[in-house]
């Protein structure tokens, strides 16, 4: 840990802080990685296996990266060939 966090930390519990658990995150909350989303994701992709990200992307108004990150952490699916811009899974 670097000097600079320590002091922020032993900064923070000297102006009251009790515990070491994040506190709530302002703005939006993340919710691209649900399991509704993950579960429309596994249809669209079962129905068509040649579906391209964008696709998805668009259909389900999320991130190119989230669906990357449902696809291959929540779904286990990998990529067995690229072919004019789709994947094939």
């Amino acid at each position: 840990m670097s000097r600079q966090a320590i002091a922020k930390w032993c900064n923070m519990f000297e102006n009251g802080r009790t515990d070491i658990d994040d506190a709530e995150r302002e703005g939006r909350p993340s919710s691209a990685t649900n399991s509704e989303i993950a579960a429309c994701m596994n249809l669209c992709t079962l129905a068509n296996r040649r579906i391209l990200v964008d696709e998805i992307s668009n259909e389900l108004d999320i991130s190119h990266g989230s669906v990357h990150k449902i696809i291959a952490d929540s779904l286990k699916f990998h990529k067995v060939c690229a072919l004019d811009g789709y994947l094939v899974y």
